[in-house]
């Protein structure tokens, strides 16, 4: 029972996910519509699990191409889905090639499958059960079969510590791209996409270790088995959940570059004093109030582009727009801290007031520009 439960609550969590990503709307966000596929895949993959841990050993090993295909295609569909999160409005057909490996090794475990007689099947079967030792006597379909699941070990490893870097570079990139276009990040944030990635990790190190050990050393240990399939089943659905709330960040950057650029094509960069008309507009009308506020409503007011106004503020004031905005929205919140009838609102209020998203991202960006929380910045000023 124990076993049951372990290995079909991951299909039960994956088929849940790819049937709701995939109902979704496609132009709406095609990050989430892909994740669905990525979904499907992990089920078929834990559906390979589920045939072998329960006994149905016949039927995974004709099963056996389909899994090895899926295993090899989890981790690049994943980095596929974050570059569509972030950085790809649509997906790009020259990504295929990160599917070669999982479509080569499907096509080879078949052909393998195909050709293994009774005697080469029950040894490939001895095979997993005893953690990939080799026979005693072996013969060379036996042999062809021991040096292709020892590449496709390797080739997972591989996958593992290509796709964790180069995804980490892409979310690490899209956080500093985020800070030039809007002055409330947290909405935006998608320090869960890296954290899944990271759980992902650990999820390919621990089967890894059981590659290494062999499936059958967990055959008989329900209580393990069960608390790697919780963990991973968590992994899954906490993913397939906080993907369902998350927009197509780049789809919302691109499409407010088009409607800019569309309203000013005609008009000339501006001229004269930019500079001053910049700041007047934060000090004199005080736009930082708003806590939604980003780069493409700034651009329209002073009559530019986004790619123009962020470039003045990187080059003029060394900082990106993020920080530009924060800064005038710290300043405020000091003069507002320093006001004695201003001590009955709540510093959750105040942050409100003067532009902040909430009561979080308050505390975090004043203590980076004051090196202190506004609470004790207001218990300072009145000790004075």
């Amino acid at each position: 029972m124990i076993q049951a439960i372990a290995v079909l609550t991951p299909i039960y969590v994956t088929g849940f996910w790819s049937i709701v990503f995939l109902n979704s709307s496609i132009k709406k966000n095609r990050a989430k519509y892909f994740l669905g596929f990525f979904m499907m895949v992990a089920f078929i993959l834990y559906l390979g699990h589920s045939l072998f841990f329960l006994d149905h050993f016949d039927i995974y090993l004709f099963y056996d191409p389909i899994y090895l295909f899926s295993s090899l295609m989890v981790y690049p569909m994943y980095y596929q889905y974050v570059r569509l999160l972030t950085t790809d409005r649509k997906f790009s057909f020259h990504y295929l090639y990160h599917y070669v490996p999982a479509i080569v090794f499907g096509l080879i475990a078949f052909i393998l499958h195909l050709s293994a007689d009774k005697g080469s099947s029950d040894t490939i079967r001895d095979y997993f059960r005893e953690s990939y030792k080799i026979p005693s006597e072996i013969s060379s379909p036996v042999f062809i079969n021991q040096v292709f699941y020892t590449l496709h070990r390797i080739l997972f490893a591989g996958q593992v510590i290509f796709y964790f870097i180069s995804g980490f570079r892409l979310i690490r990139k899209y956080k500093e791209q985020i800070l030039h276009f809007y002055s409330n990040n947290e909405s935006r944030n998608i320090n869960w996409v890296y954290n899944i990635f990271i759980s992902l990790v650990f999820t390919a190190i621990l089967s890894s270790v059981f590659n290494m050990i062999g499936k059958f050393s967990l055959f008989n240990q329900d209580w393990s088995l069960l608390i790697s399939s919780v963990l991973i089943s968590s992994m899954l659905f906490i993913l397939g959940f906080l993907a369902n709330e998350q927009n197509q960040v780049v789809e919302d950057m691109e499409g407010r570059d088009i409607e800019v650029i569309s309203e000013i094509m005609n008009e000339e960069l501006p001229q004269g004093d930019f500079q001053s008309k910049l700041e007047k507009l934060f000090s004199d009308e005080k736009v930082y109030l708003n806590s939604e506020l980003n780069i493409w409503e700034v651009a329209s007011l002073l009559g530019t582009n986004r790619t123009y106004l962020s470039g003045f503020i990187n080059k003029t004031y060394n900082v990106n727009f993020s920080t530009y905005v924060n800064r005038y929205r710290v300043d405020e919140a000091k003069n507002v801290l320093s006001l004695e009838e201003m001590d009955k609102y709540s510093l959750e209020v105040i942050g409100e007031k003067c532009g902040f998203g909430s009561y979080n991202n308050f505390i975090r960006v004043f203590r980076d520009f004051e090196q202190m929380t506004p609470g004790r910045y207001r218990s300072q000023i009145r000790t004075k």
